[in-house]
């Protein structure tokens, strides 16, 4: 049962704090909320190797607890791993700084700065172009501040730690 509750698939590095916190599905689309208090969490969508649900709304709230000594002491990179949605479908990430929108299928080689410990992010799917390899995976760390960190490879880096889901089927 806990390993079908988690095809979510949230990889938390280095705590086991709980990150699922409501789930429905009544067959015929999803509703998920999910909060990360980790420092670095890879997360990716249901289903990964199969297609997610098309009729799917999850929100995504990162607000960084762990290790203790980042608290209101760090900013969050986010880097895409993997991005492969149908038409229609998008990841909506949210914070008072910066507003970004992801679609389609060309996957960013850039990092995603934001200047907080917190942001929260939106991921929706609809019924139109379904396609058999849709999919996506995203991963972030906080970053301590006061210290110099390269960023050049930093999503390289990371998405080398993501383990993706083994296949469900």
């Amino acid at each position: 049962m806990l390993a079908y509750v988690l095809w979510g698939a949230i990889l938390a590095f280095g705590s086991t704090s709980k990150v699922l916190e409501h789930y429905v599905n009544n067959g015929q689309s999803e509703f998920c909320c999910y909060y990360f208090h980790n420092e670095t969490v890879s997360m990716f969508s249901h289903f990964y190797h199969d297609h997610y649900n098309p009729t799917t709304v999850c929100q995504y709230n990162i607000d960084v607890k762990e290790p203790e000594h980042l608290v209101d002491n760090c900013d969050l990179v986010l880097c895409i791993k993997n991005l492969n949605l149908d038409t229609g479908d998008f990841i909506r990430i949210n914070h008072r700084d910066i507003q970004v929108e992801y679609r389609g299928d060309n996957t960013p080689s850039y990092p995603i700065r934001i200047w907080d410990h917190k942001v929260s992010f939106w991921f929706s799917s609809d019924r139109t172009d379904i396609r058999d390899e849709a999919s996506w995976a995203m991963t972030y760390k906080c970053l301590e501040r006061g210290i110099d960190h390269d960023l050049c490879n930093i999503c390289d880096e990371l998405n080398e730690m993501a383990v993706l889901p083994e296949d469900e089927t």
